[in-house]
């Protein structure tokens, strides 16, 4: 193919398929036409899309929505209008993109998505630790990390380190050197079953972003979506060079919240049933953390359902699925801020609805306030102790009926508008989240926090 028809095919791309319009960011465009422009004559080349997880779509027609974080909505290069994608070992996926305005946030996390030779429907494990924004490298930035928001990069995911290499040749001509490519290794030596066959298995991208400093400018990227996605193969690759597998990387600090926030919040837990005694009966539940990761689902063949992310300290917050026996029953959460005391970059708890597991509505940290703990607990006097000691605590409520509560989410009910939502009192559940401890780049370590706690409060 000559380099004039490689052209056209970028020009046909960028206004047909819209992966790069005009309307959205020119320079991404130019980027993506310059190298497909540049390619070989006999690479296979397949255009993509942008695209991000529709909730509502997912919540109407799908059976799962993934764990969807209602705080971060997920993007994913799309061939065929799918999540999940077969690669051949000799694939690359290269993404041109502007990366998001200023958010707490962002991260790509490779995954295995479904396995035919799996006994599950579908694995959804991560093959590695998610590159965020404390490792991403952008043109404009001296190193990886530095000026993350609002810049354009390149990204190539790929197995075989000699197409990886000859697209970063590629790349080198139009000015992009080696050192700005951020570059995601599958490991295809894990093993991975590549190819397009009916036993091969399918992979996908996911791009996590969350809480936005200026959501106005948030919202426009999201509608712009400044990305141009293509999948290329050398048509006689050689023998493949597999790409090292990199692995999760060590949780450990040595950096421990301090003990006496753990005696602080036993003293806040005790002091919030003391409070709201004469209105509900509580009983606490067993908040149970997920430290499982892809490789171990793997191996064991089970789900990780919702796609585990090595970022992300999960917990389910609730002894079982819940159905309260009044609208006005209660959950209140009690913890330790991790973002008020450097542990995380950003953490929340949300609602889920167990039957899609979907993210209804979340409580983030900014409303994590010691506002939130006190009122709870029932200080009202500013010269009180407990100020101080409940300072980095916060204690938040969940209920069908917050009934004048402050300090309190109510569950949504679906509207004709936006079916995400729950029937008043049908079951749900509660997921807690505590994103990138700042010094490893991943999750915190569990030993290195407080354990928040959970109660439900029956209504007298």
């Amino acid at each position: 193919m000559s380099k004039t028809c490689r052209v056209l095919i970028a020009c046909c791309f960028s206004l047909v398929c819209g992966s790069a319009s005009s309307a959205s960011d020119p320079r991404v465009q130019l980027m993506g036409d310059n190298f497909v422009a540049a390619l070989p004559a006999d690479w296979r080349l397949e255009p993509g899309t942008w695209s991000y997880l529709d909730i509502i779509d997912c919540f109407t027609n799908g059976s799962t929505c993934y764990g969807s974080n209602p705080s971060s909505p997920y993007g994913y290069p799309d061939f065929g209008g799918a999540m999940s994608t077969k690669l051949d070992p000799s694939d690359a996926v290269v993404v041109f993109m502007r990366t998001p305005p200023e958010v707490r946030y962002f991260g790509f996390t490779q995954y295995l998505y479904d396995r035919a030779i799996s006994s599950k429907p579908f694995v959804f494990a991560s093959l590695s630790d998610t590159l965020n924004h404390l490792k991403f490298s952008t043109l404009q930035a001296a190193r990886p990390g530095t000026a993350p928001f609002d810049q354009y990069a390149v990204l190539v995911w790929a197995a075989d380190m000699n197409t990886l290499a000859s697209v970063q040749v590629l790349l080198a001509q139009q000015g992009i050197p080696e050192s700005k490519v951020n570059f995601i290794p599958l490991p295809v030596g894990l093993p991975l079953f590549m190819g397009d066959g009916e036993m091969a298995d399918t992979f996908t991208l996911l791009m996590r972003m969350a809480l936005p400093t200026v959501p106005a400018d948030f919202s426009m990227y999201m509608a712009d979506k400044p990305f141009y996605v293509v999948k290329v193969r050398p048509a006689n690759p050689p023998l493949v060079a597999p790409a090292p597998i990199i692995g999760y990387a060590s949780e450990t600090t040595g950096v421990s919240e301090d003990t006496a926030l753990a005696a602080a919040l036993d003293t806040l837990v005790a002091n919030i049933k003391a409070n709201h005694a004469s209105s509900f009966t509580f009983k606490d539940q067993l908040v149970a953390y997920s430290k499982r990761l892809g490789w171990e689902c793997l191996a064991d063949d089970v789900d990780c359902i919702g796609g585990d992310n090595h970022d992300a300290l999960y917990s389910q917050d609730l002894s079982r699925d819940l159905t309260v026996g009044n609208l006005k029953d209660i959950v209140i959460i009690a913890g330790v801020n991790h973002q008020k005391t450097g542990k995380a970059v950003y953490t929340n708890h949300s609602v889920v609805d167990p039957v899609k597991t979907t993210g209804i509505v979340s409580i983030e940290d900014p409303q994590m306030t010691s506002r939130s703990a006190l009122y709870h607990a029932g200080v009202k006097q500013p010269n009180d102790p407990r100020v101080k000691q409940f300072s980095k605590l916060y204690a938040y409520a969940v209920s069908y009926d917050c009934n004048g509560l402050k300090y309190c989410i109510n569950i949504p009910a679906p509207t004709a508008d936006n079916p995400v939502g729950l029937p008043p009192g049908a079951a749900f559940t509660l997921w807690g989240r505590s994103y990138v401890e700042p010094r490893t780049g991943v999750r915190p370590a569990l030993n290195e926090v407080v354990r928040h706690q959970v109660m439900v409060g029956k209504r007298r």
